[in-house]
């Protein structure tokens, strides 16, 4: 028996290696930027879903004042 043994790590095989260790790096780079973008929307997302508008304040008011209307409520400066 002889103990031959195989090259693994050739120039033939160098090329495809590193194509694709750069396809793997690149694909982690999209994700992790698809990631933050993701992130960014969410964020801004929350931000204008927990806005408090003029118009959800007099609504507020309405109601307020129809369960207790002896409560005097000011009334809100209107924007022109």
């Amino acid at each position: 028996m002889t103990n031959d043994k195989k090259v693994i790590f050739s120039k033939e095989t160098l090329m495809p290696l590193g194509m694709v260790i750069a396809l793997c790096s690149g694909v982690v780079w999209i994700s992790s930027q698809l990631n933050q973008i993701n992130y960014k929307l969410e964020t801004l997302e929350q931000k204008l879903e927990d806005q408090w508008t003029s118009r959800d304040m007099e609504n507020w008011g309405l109601k307020l004042k129809m369960k207790n209307p002896d409560i005097v409520i000011p009334e809100l400066p209107s924007k022109n």
